[in-house]
């Protein structure tokens, strides 16, 4: 039988089996040194870092709550709470506002009632900030979606793009 623990109510559980099997493969390391190996797997198997999860590692190896925190929001690739199933990643560098990123926000707030780090209801859509440059400026303003780009987007391609994935919601994964 395996203990689940709920986090965030109806989102689903975590299995604290699978928590103890990541974090026994650490026990012989350095907790310092383990922490951010550990945030990664736990990050793979939960899609997120949960606040249950940073308190057992917390607890297991004396690494302060403080810590496990500051590491897991410093670094973009760690989420410490569930996203939503699709993603919308607009491009604010220079060249991508200039060319209309901030229309396709409010693009993306009209259609869905969503700002920046803002979920759905539906827990289907969050509309985020990309913290990099894309590299690609030829097709401003780029949008990423479920980690497919795409270039030139305008306002009424964006709501094209958003439907396509409504209508098929195998689209992407959870992010």
């Amino acid at each position: 039988m395996s203990l689940t623990v709920f986090e965030g109510g109806s989102d689903g559980g975590i299995e604290l089996a699978k928590v103890n099997a990541i974090l026994d493969r650490y026990t012989e390391w350095n907790a310092n040194e383990a922490l951010i190996p550990m945030l990664q797997e736990v990050q793979h198997e939960f899609g997120f870092v949960p606040s249950v999860v940073a308190a057992v590692i917390s607890d297991r190896f004396s690494v302060p709550m403080e810590q496990i925190y500051g590491v897991s929001t410093f670094y973009s690739d760690f989420k410490v709470r569930r996203k939503a199933a699709h993603r919308i990643l607009l491009c604010e560098g220079t060249a991508c506002y200039v060319c209309g990123s901030q229309e396709l926000a409010r693009t993306v707030l009209k259609k869905l009632g969503i700002d920046y780090n803002e979920v759905t209801h539906d827990k289907q859509w969050t509309l985020e900030r990309a913290n990099f440059c894309f590299g690609a400026c030829q097709l401003m303003p780029i949008v990423e979606i479920d980690h497919t780009i795409y270039g030139n987007v305008t306002p009424e391609r964006l709501i094209e793009l958003i439907e396509e994935v409504n209508k098929n919601p195998r689209h992407g994964g959870e992010h």
